[in-house]
């Protein structure tokens, strides 16, 4: 019995899901910002829907389908990883910093920043190895004024 247990924890890990697009790990990381609170509000999907449409640089149907396809992720999803080694395989420096600064416009959507949106951010900023200046100049430039 123990042998059977110890057995799946040696086993290789397998990824039955096919790889998602960069551009809906960005989405998706938009929405775990949004999520990382609890409280899914309409303002913070707009400013999903905004980053979507200026910074992913699709059409508005395009929008809505890559949006229901990262709420979607959201519910599958288990950890960041997947969703950064996406960033950082397809994403430049300077579009990683819009997605940081992207996801600091998501957390102030609703008026106010609640410490696991914060931490969120902080996670995925670090995962995709935006230096800890701009983790601050984004968040700075995104708060309202």
């Amino acid at each position: 019995m123990l042998k059977r247990i110890l057995d799946l924890f040696n086993q290789p890990e397998t990824d039955n899901q096919a790889p998602i697009s960069p551009d809906l790990a960005a989405a998706a990381l938009l929405v775990e910002v949004m999520a990382a609170d609890d409280a899914w509000q309409r303002t913070e999907e707009d400013a999903i829907r905004k980053a979507i449409l200026g910074s992913l640089d699709v059409s508005e149907t395009d929008c809505d389908d890559l949006l229901a396809a990262a709420k979607s992720q959201h519910q599958d999803a288990h950890d960041y990883y997947g969703l950064t080694r996406q960033i950082n395989d397809h994403f430049s420096p300077e579009k990683k910093y819009e997605l940081i600064l992207d996801m600091w416009k998501v957390a102030w959507a609703d008026g106010e920043l609640d410490r696991y949106e914060d931490n969120t951010i902080r996670k995925v900023a670090e995962l995709i190895y935006v230096p800890h200046d701009l983790f601050i100049k984004a968040k700075l430039e995104a708060k309202p004024a």
